[in-house]
């Protein structure tokens, strides 16, 4: 793959889990208060290849006891299987206090740690009844390995996503940070005493070209050089449109230079699409002016509605897609969702793979798919 599809990529896609074990005696902390709980359980969405259960753990403020979080393993709580090993190189992202800063919003003060999973089985695997956890820390106070166990939950195995249309049509799509434990997964708002996740299962996209090696063909400080520029979106599901933000600006290529003067327009051109039931979808960084329908409107799954784009906080044209529980795209919860069929054609670093047809799932952080 060419230099600069990969340093595009990088921006966007995240970790591979690998797993390990320790030589030396690990000393379990004794825990007569639990120190991890899972305060956030999503419904559980299937790729081609896993099973994939999303929540976050809540835990104490480890560092201020001179610990320093070297592995988390994932467990079967009945069987004490290992599910997933994850190393320090890849730990999640770990909000703590305090919070960065960001011009337009104020967060809470937090005194607890906050970190989001998600843990692919295998789909010829079973599925865990419940789940557990072991954190393992160095102490560096008292020079020795601990561990802390807790964490305990049972995924929500009976409860199915949302199953929706794909938002484009055509060949070679990459949809990257919807299968992964990376950004836009991670990504909690601290606000008002609440959690808010509006991006959590959101993902961008890219196109490629026939050999799957580059996203464009040209300068990339223009547009028009993106394979993706100007696709046409579609109505993921039937619904009415309530809000359209237009007429901002877009960035040229990946110079991300349009300055953004408030929090509503880090989405550049948006449209809101409410498809019933309390669940909205979310169109961000659509060309100005590119519109085809207008608030108020009752649309079917289907029906073009607008240009993919490269307005607001966007490094290079792509669609920020993103299914919530409000109509605020940040401060809102984010809904897992699946789309109804894909033909996945290749992956990143690999090529062309055989056609597989999948239905009612997600792809991979590296799949790469056809649509009708």
């Amino acid at each position: 793959m060419k230099n600069r599809t990969i340093i595009t990529v990088a921006l966007i896609i995240g970790f591979i889990f690998a797993g390990c074990k320790k030589d030396n005696p690990v000393e379990p902390i004794p825990t007569p208060v639990e120190k991890i709980e899972v305060v956030i359980n999503d419904i559980p969405f299937q790729t081609e290849m896993y099973y994939r259960i999303p929540y976050t753990l809540k835990t104490w403020e480890w560092e201020k006891d001179g610990l320093k979080l070297q592995q988390i393993v994932v467990l079967d709580d009945n069987s004490k299987t290992e599910l997933l090993t994850i190393n320090q190189s890849e730990l999640p992202f770990i909000f703590k206090d305090p919070l960065g800063q960001n011009p337009f919003v104020t967060y809470d003060n937090i005194s607890n740690y906050y970190l989001s999973i998600q843990l692919p089985i295998p789909l010829a695997q079973a599925k865990p009844i419940k789940v557990s956890h072991s954190f393992m820390f160095r102490d560096t106070v008292q020079n020795k390995d601990v561990a802390v166990e807790g964490g305990s939950f049972s995924p929500r195995l009976s409860e199915s996503p949302l199953v929706i249309s794909s938002p484009v049509k055509g060949n070679n799509w990459a949809f990257i940070n919807q299968s992964t434990m990376d950004y836009h997964f991670y990504m909690l708002f601290f606000i008002d005493g609440k959690i808010a996740r509006g991006e959590r299962f959101a993902f961008d996209n890219l196109k490629l070209n026939s050999e799957m090696t580059d996203i464009l063909n040209g300068d990339p400080k223009v547009n028009e050089s993106y394979f993706n520029y100007k696709d046409t979106l579609y109505a993921v599901a039937n619904g009415t449109v309530i809000s359209i933000k237009d007429g901002r600006p877009e960035n040229n290529g990946d110079a991300h230079n349009v300055p953004l003067n408030t929090i509503d327009e880090y989405g550049g051109n948006y449209l809101i699409l409410d498809i019933g039931g309390g669940r909205y979808a979310f169109y961000c960084h659509c060309v100005p002016n590119s519109f085809m329908v207008n608030t108020g409107d009752v649309i079917k799954e289907g029906d073009p509605i607008a240009l993919l784009g490269n307005s607001g906080n966007s490094d290079v044209p792509h669609l920020h897609f993103q299914i919530t529980d409000g109509t605020d795209v940040l401060f809102s919860n984010g809904l897992p969702f699946v789309l109804k069929k894909y033909t996945k054609v290749g992956d990143f670093g690999t090529g062309p793979t055989a056609p597989t047809i999948v239905t009612n799932a997600m792809m991979e952080q590296y799949s790469i798919v056809n649509f009708e």
